[in-house]
């Protein structure tokens, strides 16, 4: 039990893991490469003792079947390919804004950072988007 509490004081008790694992913060203020603690009860001495807690996503999770992420000024998946019928939801997980626009009714508000929107396809077809802000960014939502 003494090796746990030594170890968790080794290891920074602040921020969250989010995946880039290259150790400097960035300018919106959270830090790459730490991992978050939280207590836990010792149950034969009765003493606290941290142990990691969860990660966090707060950068670009996973792709899901009806996911995008915004990230890095860039839409993933790039091409999504769904079913009719289906709703997709957009995450902004970039510190600066962006949209959804393009066709067959794509119209997000500006997304801020956390930010999301959903869109439900009715029809078939190929639909492409871009971000307003960055119209470099652009993507595609294929509906089978």
């Amino acid at each position: 039990m003494l090796l746990a509490a030594g170890t968790a004081a080794a290891v920074p008790a602040v921020g969250g893991w989010c995946g880039g694992g290259h150790g400097h913060e960035h300018a919106h203020g959270h830090r790459h490469g730490t991992v978050a603690m939280a207590p836990v009860m010792a149950p034969s001495m009765g003493m606290a003792t941290a142990a990691p807690a969860a990660p966090m996503t707060t950068n670009a999770p996973a792709a899901t079947a009806n996911h995008v992420t915004i990230a890095g000024f860039a839409y993933s998946p790039s091409t999504l390919t769904v079913t009719k019928g289906t709703t997709v939801t957009w995450t902004n997980n970039d510190s600066a804004p962006h949209t959804v626009t393009g066709s067959g009714g794509l119209n997000s508000p500006t997304l801020r950072q956390g930010g999301t929107y959903s869109f439900k396809f009715n029809s078939t077809g190929t639909f492409g988007y871009y971000c307003t802000f960055h119209p470099y960014m652009h993507g595609t939502v294929v509906v089978k």
